[in-house]
């Protein structure tokens, strides 16, 4: 599994809900760092300490390469500067494949990641991953 195929996972985990862009990039660092490099079964992404925490730049161009491919439909409202993040039908049929690589609780952890970003707001979400991870905390913007 490569990188971009983790970020295939976390959208298409969201369901019919777009992901934000807050959500992929908490959902990607809690999968890297809460799964075994034997679970991941390759290099993962690298996330630094930026404005909000653990930020990976590499997510959004993979983001963008699976748009480009058909698997992900990146929409930009104009009521809003944030991209959003939605799995097309192909999308779904490639994570629904890509999970068959993975052991279940893989695949399970992946869903909870997901739905925990999910469930909180933006500050409430940037403020827990602060508190569990606070050396992501060092170059923060952000003020809770």
């Amino acid at each position: 599994m490569e990188c971009i195929d983790w970020t295939l996972l976390a959208i298409a985990k969201a369901g019919s809900t777009p992901l934000q862009p807050v959500q992929l990039q908490k959902a990607l660092f809690l999968i890297g760092q809460n799964l075994s490099k034997a679970k991941l079964k390759a290099r993962f992404y690298i996330f630094d300490a930026y404005d909000y925490g653990p930020f990976c730049q590499a997510v959004y161009g993979d983001a963008e390469t699976l748009e480009q491919t058909g698997l992900v439909t990146i929409t930009r409202p104009p009521q809003s500067r944030y991209k959003l993040y939605t799995a097309t039908e192909a999308g779904h049929e490639r994570a629904r494949a890509l999970e068959q690589q993975l052991d279940a609780d893989a695949v399970d952890y992946v869903g909870k990641a997901v739905r925990y970003t999910q469930s909180l707001s933006f500050n409430d979400l940037v403020a827990a991953i602060y508190k569990a991870y606070p050396e992501m905390k060092v170059n923060s913007v952000f003020k809770a």
